[in-house]
């Protein structure tokens, strides 16, 4: 698994790469990104369609389809699933930036990096804890992967 995954990193690392999202991956993410999970592979997934979805937003054929104000409120509904959650164990790091409101969530040694969410009064107990540890953008642009990053991760078992 991890070695795929590094395969789509030096994609990622092609300045003149540019990832391939079709609209079928764009229906298949807005479903996706409705769904709570039930392991780490399941959060894996829906990391991986709103990375999907927020890429998409930026390119002319999706603007019309999906928006900001859509992907930002699962975003910081799923932070407080995910945070609130005492019955799963979720191998994921979460670091959330109140003053910039935005969160990093690293899984499988990739960090997911969303900006200008929702700060909801239940994930303030999640950002004044300790386990809220300050992290910094490991600076590799997921978004510039993003239909093969959602295709690797609906295919890997």
């Amino acid at each position: 698994m991890l070695d795929a995954l590094s395969n789509l990193i030096q994609l990622s690392e092609i300045k003149d790469f540019k990832t391939t999202i079709n609209r079928e991956q764009v229906i298949q993410s807005k479903n996706i990104i409705n769904s709570k999970p039930s392991s780490t592979k399941a959060l894996f997934v829906i990391l991986c369609a709103m990375n999907l979805i927020n890429a998409a937003i930026k390119t002319k054929e999706f603007r019309g389809e999906i928006y900001y104000g859509m992907l930002k409120k699962h975003v910081s509904k799923l932070l407080v699933y995910v945070t609130d959650n005492h019955n799963i164990k979720f191998d994921a790091q979460i670091y959330i930036d109140k003053v910039q409101n935005c969160v990093y969530i690293e899984v499988y040694d990739l960090q997911f990096s969303f900006h200008n969410i929702t700060i909801y009064d239940e994930l303030n107990c999640y950002i004044n804890s300790p386990k809220n540890t300050k992290t910094v953008w490991k600076e590799i642009q997921l978004q510039k992967i993003a239909g093969e990053l959602l295709t690797y991760a609906l295919s890997a078992k």
